[in-house]
This record gives C-alpha cells, structure tokens and sequence, in this order.
C-alpha cells in the first residue's frame, strides 16, 4: 500500500583500469520498464547492450601540467605584485596628501592667530571711538559754529556795503556830501 521512495546513494567514482570492462548500471536503472519494451525512435542512435561492451578506456593525462602549474604560479605572483603595488601607492597618496594637509592646516592657523589679532585691534580701536565720540561731535558742532560766524560775518559786510552804496547814491542826489 505504501510505496517506499527509491533513493540512490552517490560514491566518488573510481578511476577504471584500461583492461577492465566497464558497463553502465545507472542506464539500465534510470530506464523505465516501458521504455525498454517500447522501440526506439527513428531518430535517436540505438544504445549499446551494456552487458557485452568491452572496450579500453584510453590513459587520462594528469590533471596538472608544469604549464598550467607556472600559469598559476606566474597570476598568483602578479596578483600579489599588484596588491603590494596598489598598497605602496596608497601609502604614498596618504603621504603626499597628509603633508599638504598638515601645510594647510598651519596656515589656516596662521590666519586665524592674525585674525583674532586683528579682530582685537579692531575691537580695541572701536572702543576708542566710541569713548572719542563725543569729541567728534564737539568739533563738528565747531565746525558749523565757524562756518555760521563766518556766513553771518559776510552777510553783515554785504549789508554794510548795501547800505554805503545806498548812502553814496543818495549823498550823490543831495549834492555831494558824504555822510
């Protein structure tokens, strides 16, 4: 009533000697029954009766020739060539750009160790100008004090001269006489 599934177990192969005859097993077990009863199609081969073949496998080479054993040799030795190359360049990026980075880095220091004395000068003098203000403020209020006197000053003497050249024309009608 229940069917047991058919499980196969694999073995490594073993290397068959030239004298021996091989048959396949596993041709004749993946087969169906029906299949072998059934003819076969005109257009497959027919296969070989497993039981009566007998012919010499020929000699296998070995599975690694010296070329094939220097071709790996050869890529293992490039392969680690490149790896120290593309470290030593690493290595020497990182030099040159730590050096310029470290040149940068003191001048960037050196600007701001001039900057924050600047700055203080800077800050230092706004503080004297502030405590001076008031000093720039009197001698503007100076400034424009004279420039007043002194447009006052002038517009007295056009008054002056105004009134001598009214004077003047008006003694000249009276007939001559100065006042």
């Amino acid at each position: 009533m229940f069917r047991t599934p058919n499980t196969t177990t694999t073995t490594p192969p073993t290397p068959p000697s030239p004298t021996t005859t091989t048959t396949t097993t596993h041709q004749a077990m993946a087969r169906p029954a029906a299949a072998a009863a059934s003819p076969p199609s005109p257009d497959s081969k027919p296969l070989p009766d497993p039981t009566t073949t007998t012919t010499p496998i020929p000699h296998q080479r070995p599975g690694t020739s010296g070329t094939e054993a220097a071709l790996k040799t050869t890529r293992r030795r490039a392969m680690e060539n490149l790896r120290q190359a593309e470290r030593a360049e690493r290595a020497y990026r990182a030099r040159k750009r730590s050096a310029v980075t470290r040149a940068n880095y003191a001048d960037a220091g050196d600007h701001f160790r001039q900057a924050r004395e600047h700055f203080a000068l800077g800050v230092r003098l706004l503080a004297a100008v502030v405590r001076g203000w008031p000093y720039v403020l009197r001698d503007k209020r100076e400034a424009r004090r004279v420039r007043a006197e002194e447009r006052k000053r002038v517009r007295v003497l056009e008054m002056k001269r105004r009134l001598d050249e009214k004077l003047g024309a008006d003694s000249a009608e009276r007939g001559g006489f100065e006042v």
